[in-house]
């Protein structure tokens, strides 16, 4: 009996996420060649940074594990965030204008999931394609320039979540004080909900199915069209709810703030465990991602390393973390193959 808990103990720690071990890597590393890494202030700012990248990786995890993949999500993130700025600079309070950005970037995911399943067109093409239009609508609206607003009751919402939900001085430097902000209480609530239907709804085994053979899922009885496309809607939506939180935290909106972070959301995926065939991944794993890839930013700038030199480390990252894949998809079938043997 023990060595059967033993072994099931073993394989649980297996099937984790590679991202969960490169996190905790990284962190060590990091705390020891980095003198002020390790202190509350940089854990907290470390929390906020990664808290806009942390809703898009989910995103694109959910679509990844489903076969599919979302590159325009960076752009809705700027086209959102422009249109609620804008909606705010002309007096319409906070609600609404996140109301508007949010009902616009699920319509966007809304567009992208009937292209790809009723045109058929490639997901790879068909977000490509609506990448370029919302980036054009976000440009075009902003006029290129950062949108700014006056602060007053109709933006009082946005004022309160700038704050801090804690905030404790721990020392006489600003270094020592530890915070958490509204906006990542506001990102763990969305993303625990995400994860909620995920893990306790038909959500996940029915994306599980259609990433691993849709057409086996869809005589089956998933509607495997509609489920599709609901992704897409919901990696809209969290890319529009990235945008609200980049508002927040920058105190402005500008038309460019998305570029190249669906890049550094699929590379968080991956590193997840999601494999880019799709059948396979974990949110989980896409949070530890993101978490992992902001930790190596911010121990590279707080060292003094060149910022070019961390579109290197991600673009080497993606590539480690799909031989990772690799590797974990080729024991599970050893390990699936030797457990029919055994059984016959």
């Amino acid at each position: 009996m023990s060595t059967h808990r033993a072994s099931s103990r073993r394989f649980r720690l297996a099937r984790l996420p590679n991202s969960i071990f490169a996190f905790l890597l990284v962190f060590m590393v990091a705390s020891l060649w980095v003198p002020r890494f390790f202190t509350p202030g940089n854990l907290s700012s470390l929390l906020l940074q990664s808290s806009i990248m942390i809703i898009l990786s989910v995103a694109m995890a959910l679509v990844i594990i489903a076969g599919g993949i979302d590159l325009s999500m960076g752009s809705v993130l700027s086209m959102c965030g422009v249109i609620m700025a804008l909606c705010m600079r002309n007096g319409l309070h906070a609600l609404v204008a996140i109301g508007i950005g949010l009902a616009i970037g699920a319509l966007f995911g809304l567009l992208n999931g009937l292209i790809v399943t009723r045109l058929r067109v490639p997901p790879f093409i068909a977000t490509f394609g609506s990448m370029g239009i919302a980036q054009s609508l976000a440009n075009t609206l902003s006029g290129r320039r950062t949108i700014y607003w006056e602060s007053g009751s109709h933006s009082s919402l946005v004022d309160l979540l700038k704050g801090d939900v804690v905030h404790i001085q721990l020392g006489p430097e600003s270094s020592m004080v530890f915070y958490i902000p509204f906006l990542v209480v506001l990102t763990a609530v969305v993303v625990g909900g995400v994860i909620f239907l995920f893990r306790r709804t038909v959500l996940g085994a029915y994306v599980h199915a259609i990433g691993e053979n849709e057409e086996v899922a869809r005589l089956s009885g998933i509607a495997t069209r509609s489920w599709t496309t609901l992704l897409y809607v919901i990696s809209g939506a969290l890319a529009g709810f990235a945008g609200l939180l980049m508002l927040i935290r920058t105190n402005s909106m500008q038309p460019t703030s998305g570029d190249w972070l669906e890049f550094v959301a699929v590379v968080a995926a991956v590193l997840g465990g999601n494999a880019l065939e799709g059948g396979k991944g974990s949110l989980v794993g896409a949070i530890f991602g993101a978490l992992t890839l902001y930790m190596v930013r911010n121990a590279l700038a707080l060292k003094g390393i060149d910022t070019s030199v961390t579109m290197v480390v991600i673009g080497a990252v993606l590539v480690i973390g799909m031989f990772l894949n690799a590797l974990a998809t080729r024991h599970e079938k050893k390990l699936s193959a030797r457990a029919e043997t055994e059984n016959a």
